[in-house]
This record gives C-alpha cells, structure tokens and sequence, in this order.
C-alpha cells in the first residue's frame, strides 16, 4: 500500500492511472485480446529493458514510474495489427534511446515513447494509429480530468494550451473553423498535447518557454504535416525535432549550469 501511496504522490503516478482508464475505456468500445495484451507486453518489456541498460551503466537497480508511461504510450499508440516484433523493437529503440542518447541518468535527450514510435515507422508492419484514443470524445473527456490538475501543479498548463492553439489557427488555413475545432478536440491531440509534449525529462520550462515549448512544437508539427512526412506520424516527428532544439539550445546549458555548481 506504501507503494501505491508514493505512486499516487508522483505526478507521473496520476499519469498512469489516466492511462490505464484510456485503455480500459477503449477495449470497452471495442475489445480484441491482441488490443488487451499491447499495452502490457509494452510495459513489461520497457520495463525489463530499463533495469537491464540502468543496471549494465550505472550498477544500480531502479523501477522508475516512466517506463511504465513509456510502454502504455507505445501500446495505445502502435496499432495492434502491427506484428509483435514491432512492438518489441519500439520498446528497445525507446529504453536505448532513454538510456544512451542522454547526459546521464534520467537525462535522456528525446521522448522515449515517441523516438521508439518514430523509429519502427521504417518497418513496412508498423502502423501508427493512436488506437487507444482515437475513437471518440470519452478519451478527451478521461485526459482533461486526469493530467489538467498535474499539469497545472507542474506549472506546465501553457504547453498544451499554447500547442492547441497554434494547432487549431494552422488548420483554419486549410479548413473550416469548425472542421480545425473538431480535428483538434480529438483524442489523439489531446493525448499528445497533455501528456508527450509535457513529459519532464524533455521538454523546457524556465522562463518564457513554458509558453514558447507549447508554440515550437506546434510549428513544427505543422511544418512536418505540409512537408507531408508520409513514412511517420508529423506530432510525433515534430516533437523529437523539438526535443533536440531544447536540448542544444536551452537543456545543455541549464544542466552544465547545474553540473558546474555542485
């Protein structure tokens, strides 16, 4: 019970509970055991993989609470009809990139979900669908109510807000003002706005930017999306190019800051 008490306190605990009623609620609307097994397969092995590279660099063993958000974000995220080798090889591209591309322990530069997505887009049997919230309002609805209390804890309420913004604004240009509200009140949006662009290890927040981070990756995706970035999803390539300029431009330089004053 101590366990699950110091869970619930982390924030990323919250995250997980939110999770885990998105896949709930969509194997409700509709269940298949291969939708059922995703998700977990997905935690358990991202899981097993960050013990192992953690225990192989550092000597140490560590459950941390974001493999888990890792694995539910791949499962709900990669289509089920994607071959289980592609799953598997998401989850190793996502705890290799967490454990390597990175200035150390949970200084990871990308977000591990969206890198290990990214990177089987490559896999002809790879398909990105959101599946775990695609398919309706609820999933708006479950997301609001679990992560809009965490993130405004977080002080990280702009970054969505900011992103939906640019978002909605950038799809008026090529559609109606009512088909940009109901593309982006849809549940992979939202899913994307509240929790991956939002992830702490890789996203900015000093000063200004936890205004502009939101604003960057919402340009960005749009970039990707004319350029019509066809071999993989434009949110989550806009992203991971997000992640990088945070990283060169302001990350680098808050954690040398931090290094060069112990």
């Amino acid at each position: 019970m101590e366990v699950l008490r110091r869970s619930w306190r982390d924030s990323r605990g919250k995250v997980i509970v939110t999770l885990l009623v998105l896949w709930v609620a969509a194997l409700v609307h509709q269940f298949s055991l291969i939708a059922f097994l995703y998700p977990i397969v997905a935690v358990l092995v991202v899981s097993a993989l960050d013990q192992l590279f953690t225990r192989l660099r550092f000597g140490r063993d560590i459950f941390s609470l974001s493999s888990v958000v890792t694995g539910f974000l791949i499962g709900l995220i990669l289509d089920p009809k994607s071959a289980a080798t592609t799953l598997l090889l998401a989850c190793l591209i996502a705890s290799l990139a967490k454990q390597f591309i990175a200035k150390g322990l949970h200084r990871h530069m990308f977000n591990p979900a969206a890198i290990g997505l990214v990177g089987v887009s490559v896999v002809p049997e790879a398909l990105i669908s959101w599946w775990g919230v695609s398919w309706g309002l609820l999933p708006v609805a479950i997301i609001l109510v679990g992560i809009f209390v965490v993130l405004r804890q977080l002080g990280r309420l702009w970054m969505p807000i900011t992103f939906l913004l640019v978002y909605i604004v950038s799809l008026t240009f090529f559609h109606s003002l009512e088909t940009a509200i109901r593309l982006t009140v849809d549940g992979t949006v939202f899913l994307f706005a509240f929790v991956m662009i939002t992830e702490p290890m890789t996203s900015v927040n000093s000063k200004w930017w936890r205004y502009g981070w939101g604003i960057l990756v919402g340009l960005l995706v749009v970039v990707h999306t004319i350029l019509g970035t066809s071999w993989t999803d434009p949110l989550l390539l806009g992203l991971l190019v997000a992640n990088l300029l945070g990283f060169l431009l302001v990350r680098r330089r808050v954690l040398r800051s931090a290094i060069g004053s112990v």
